[in-house]
């Protein structure tokens, strides 16, 4: 094996590093959907209001201003949460490919990537045989 390449990965190590992607994406999603849905309100909330105390160029203003935030906010939250998946998730030791859908299936099921083909898991022994 060249020094450059990680070493493979036991079944385990495997197994532990999809739990911990799929945890971090199904509670990063939470988060990003609970961020989205109160503040999509809060703007409706906001507009419906404005709409009664404020003149129309001023409403434009700041409903623009406050769209163009939550877009900023929903933006950050999104990359935050691709940057800790791609911190979290199996990468091919040969190729350095995240693995993820299908790509983690098939390396799950078959030992390697599907991408270059190289092995990812280390080779377990057969069980002994009585």
């Amino acid at each position: 094996m060249n020094a450059d390449k990680a070493p493979l990965l036991t079944r385990e190590t495997f197994d532990r590093q999809r739990a911990a992607a799929k945890l971090a994406a199904r509670r990063d999603g939470y988060v990003l959907a609970v961020f989205s849905v109160v503040l999509g309100v809060l703007q409706l909330v906001f507009l419906r209001w404005a709409e009664a105390h404020l003149a129309r160029l001023p409403r434009l203003a700041i409903a623009g201003s406050v769209f163009l935030a939550y877009i900023a906010v929903v933006g950050v939250l999104r990359w935050r949460t691709e940057r800790r998946l791609r911190s979290v998730r199996p990468v091919c030791p040969q190729c350095g490919i995240a693995l993820k859908g299908m790509s983690e299936r098939v390396a799950s099921a078959t030992g390697k990537c599907d991408s270059c083909g190289g092995r990812i898991l280390e080779q377990e022994d057969p069980p002994a045989r009585e």
